[in-house]
């Protein structure tokens, strides 16, 4: 067991190796060769872990949308339907420095995907998973009061997929240092929208 927990913990820290080469100098740069230095590894040793390239640009991406899962998991449950899909969709976006360099590493290997196809059965993976998590926030305000009654389940959960999606993009090509809470309003804005005006207590 020992070692199976050192395995796992070698092949974190390579893809993390990985993410700082993707983030400094692009995915071309994150060959075997790089990462290993990045990490003050020999290319051998690196080898031992990750057999190719692509094994190793596989893995940086899985443990970008691990972590996002973890994440989101970590949340719930909270009191209120809103509350759940606010939180949720908020760990979506890159709002800190740690999720906006995870989003910088996703969306280059998202690119990259293009020409890769192993990458891209993880990308397309991913991308499901993301269109269902918001079948399941919509899901979850279609409980009488949160969503109006007439609302078509399946477009607004593509829509609040294009909302995550764009936010995400404006998101990262903003300077580092901007302060991006101007996102999560919107995210708020757009949930508390799709509520049916009669029950809206609020008049708004």
């Amino acid at each position: 067991m020992p070692k199976l927990i050192d395995h796992d913990e070698r092949r974190e820290e390579l893809a993390e190796a990985t993410w700082r080469v993707i983030l400094r100098d692009g995915v071309g740069a994150a060959s075997v060769r790089t990462v290993a230095a990045e990490a003050g590894r020999s290319a051998g040793s690196l080898r031992h872990v990750f057999a190719s390239q692509t094994e190793l640009l596989v893995f940086a991406l899985r443990l970008v949308i691990d972590r996002a899962t973890a994440r989101v998991a970590s949340v719930l449950p909270l009191p209120t339907a809103v509350q759940e899909v606010e939180a949720v969709a908020a760990e979506l976006l890159p709002l800190d420095r740690e999720r906006r360099a995870e989003m910088e590493v996703y969306l280059a290997l998202f690119t990259a995907a293009n020409a890769n196809a192993e990458l891209r059965g993880v990308r397309d993976g991913a991308h499901r998973t993301t269109r269902e998590a918001c079948r399941w926030m919509i899901g979850r305000l279609d409980n009488g009061t949160d969503l109006a009654a007439d609302a078509d389940r399946e477009l607004e959960a593509l829509r609040l997929h294009a909302l995550l999606d764009g936010l995400a993009a404006h998101l990262v090509h903003e300077p580092a240092e901007a302060d991006g809470q101007w996102a999560r309003r919107v995210l708020v804005r757009h949930v508390r929208s799709l509520r049916d005006p009669a029950n809206d207590r609020s008049g708004r």
